[in-house]
């Protein structure tokens, strides 16, 4: 072989496919925004904890973390908790045994231990591996806590008294000595106020006594009291609290842990609304949001409910946590019925928000994707669209998944969206978004602000249409650097008109050079030869920007599938129904025009050809080596390819 045959078959081009860093679905958060999922579920316990863990850090040092309170009080066992607090005691940066070991907080520390070994013993006794020294002798078993109880009894500790009250409480009760527990809980919490802790701890102890003892009407009355719907025994624990203590938080989370039910959730309509007038509850807002939330989501009534949520938002909650959930609840159903008046408030809200919970953000980043883009874009309002989907990308990197792809030049909806423009419309929309006012002015502080990636997107979208005067214009701002960094870098070395490798720093602008070039010679072209070479060129220039060389007029291909965001649970219809504008390769039609019109293209140019020098070019350009020496033998390039290898026979 003396030579390699440089040549270039548009249509061999075409055939192959290669797959990019190119973009990858944004996944739309559903949050809970008013009912809670199973992880996020509380207890009656966890009621418990957290206000215990806030006595705790009263008793002893307000400026400890209560995750550190809650590691000692709660998940050490005695053995530990002894070992981080004993003469040798262990090395830990724990505030709350710092504080233990630096003071010498004798009372905390004697109570802790028996609380600690009340449980440890509790626990063995309630295991399925324990069995008692004597079968039937009960004596035994309930003597096992008679050391604690007369330790707990004999404590003096006004400071800790109410707590050894309890412990006593809960060893009766262990010991399965009922009677005795309701007694003794009943005198020694006579005196202390009905909202102390360990009081309403006691009673729910004495509440599962009168269970035991067989009178449930008692046991239920003091769980309700005690705002313990949880372990209510009658058919109604909901109407039974509604009645009983309809003030009780409690009582909204054990709704709020059902709010899939449709059922349940419609008959509490009209429980909701009676409550909204009873003078013992004062969390009104909780109600409003719950009859907001079944009025949107079973009712089907948007505009209701946002009548509803307003209201919720001038009254009182339980918690601030229920109060955020509503107010982002809002901002969903003002983007529902198309409402932006407080749109920028509440962003603001989120953004100047510390310590934000996961649940805030995905409730944002639902309201933005699911409802304020798909219907800003159907208003083509696509700059506002464009610089809200930033804000929303911005706070979208909460999973490793969005950590990695967010270094992709192309893997975030904010691009995906102007990639779905035309040329003309992205130019649009860059000068609307740089326009001033007060959603813009707070929206462009998250905005990408560099022009290589407006300038860059805009030229390739010119490529993309065939408007190569505008694409080289904008190409020509891009810097060679931005285009080295381009996660389609290597695709681009790709050359549309030869086999050899593009070495330039910019191959989008000098192939829009080229065909602007062609384009202007298939005109003005001072012979039909040159006009006919230069519309062949063009024709396989711009079949293969869509093909092998695809990376000048795309930003993916191949294995990547469809860009279509989706619910994080299944809805099949959300994609096409919502998002069906977005650009997307493999369902593109742009380039079967390009593909329906090549071969008429390649037929029309080598009809215009006056020579046989030109046609023997135009074949040897498309491949056709047998042609040029069979047709036209006696042109320079005839010679050529009979005079380049010593076996053309074979392969012509």
């Amino acid at each position: 072989m003396k030579f390699r045959l440089f040549l270039l078959s548009a249509v061999s081009l075409t055939a192959v496919t290669a797959g990019a860093c190119g973009p990858f679905a944004p996944i739309i958060p559903t949050p809970e925004f008013f009912g809670t999922d199973k992880y996020n579920r509380k207890s009656m316990a966890d009621y418990e904890e957290e206000e215990n863990l806030r006595l705790w850090r009263s008793l002893t040092d307000e400026q400890i973390p209560l995750s550190d309170i809650r590691t000692a009080v709660y998940e050490h066992s005695r053995g530990i908790f002894n070992g981080f607090t004993g003469t040798d005691h262990l090395f830990t940066d724990n505030r709350f045994y710092i504080y233990l070991n630096n003071t010498g907080d004798y009372e905390a520390l004697q109570f802790l231990d028996t609380a600690k070994q009340l449980e440890e013993r509790w626990s063995r006794h309630h295991s399925p591996w324990y069995y008692p020294r004597h079968r039937g002798d009960d004596s035994l078993e309930q003597g096992e806590f008679d050391d604690i109880i007369e330790y707990c009894r004999n404590a003096r500790s006004k400071r800790l008294g109410d707590r050894y009250a309890l412990q006593v409480t809960r060893a009766l009760f262990a010991s399965r000595r009922f009677d005795a527990c309701i007694e003794y809980a009943d005198s020694a919490f006579r005196n202390v106020a009905d909202n102390n802790l360990m009081k309403r701890m006691a009673r729910r102890y004495m509440a599962g006594c009168w269970c035991r003892l067989g009178d449930t009407a008692t046991a239920d009355s003091i769980f309700a009291m005690t705002g313990d719907i949880w372990s209510i025994t009658g058919s109604d624990p909901v109407e039974y609290m509604a009645a009983n203590n309809p003030g009780a938080p409690q009582l909204m989370e054990y709704i709020r842990s059902r709010a899939a039910d449709t059922t349940l959730m419609l008959r509490l309509i009209p429980v909701a609304q009676r409550l909204l007038t009873d003078r013992r509850v004062t969390n009104r807002g909780d109600w409003n949001f719950m009859l907001a939330y079944v009025t949107n989501t079973y009712c089907h009534d948007a505009a209701g409910a946002r009548t509803l949520i307003y209201e919720a938002l001038q009254q009182r909650f339980s918690s601030s946590e229920l109060h955020d959930r509503a107010r982002i609840y809002k901002m969903k159903l003002d983007a529902m019925t198309g409402h932006q008046e407080e749109l920028l408030a509440d962003l603001k809200w989120i953004d100047g928000k510390k310590g934000i919970d996961y649940e805030l953000i995905r409730g944002m980043l639902n309201v933005i994707y699911a409802h304020w883009i798909p219907r800003l874009w159907h208003n083509k309002d696509y700059s506002r669209a464009i610089l809200l989907a930033g804000f929303a990308d911005c706070y979208d990197n909460d999973s490793d998944y969005y950590d990695y792809w967010s270094v992709s030049d192309y893997g975030c909806l904010t691009f995906q969206l102007m990639n779905s423009l035309s040329s003309a419309q992205l130019v649009a929309v860059c000068n609307q978004m740089k326009s001033h006012g007060p959603m813009n002015d707070f929206l462009r502080r998250k905005a990408r602000t560099d022009r290589d990636y407006y300038n860059e997107l805009i030229g390739t979208l010119a490529l993309r249409e065939g408007n190569y005067e505008r694409a080289r214009t904008y190409l020509s701002f891009v810097s060679e650097r931005y285009i080295r960094h381009m996660n389609i870098s290597w695709y681009l070395r790709r050359d549309p008109f030869g086999d050899k490798n593009i070495t330039s720093g910019n191959p989008k602008l000098d192939f829009a050079n080229r065909m602007a070039e062609y384009r202007q010679t298939m005109t003005t072209g001072r012979s039909g030869d040159e006009r006919g070479l230069a519309r062949l060129m063009y024709a396989i220039g711009r079949q293969n920007s869509f093909g092998y060389c695809w990376a000048l007029t795309q930003y993916w291909d191949g294995w990547v599938g469809n860009f279509e965001p989706i619910l994080d649970y299944y809805d099949y219809n959300f994609a096409e129904e919502n998002y069906e504008f977005l650009y997307d390769y493999d369902r593109s039609t742009d380039f079967e025009p390009v593909y329906d019109r090549y071969e008429k293209e390649v037929a029309a140019s080598l009809a215009m050809l006056q020579t046989d020098e030109a046609r023997a070019e135009a074949h040897y350009i498309l491949g056709n080596l047998k042609t040029i020496v069979k047709l036209f033998p006696d042109t320079e390039r005839a010679r050529f390819v009979r005079t380049s290898c010593d076996r053309w026979q074979s392969w012509l």
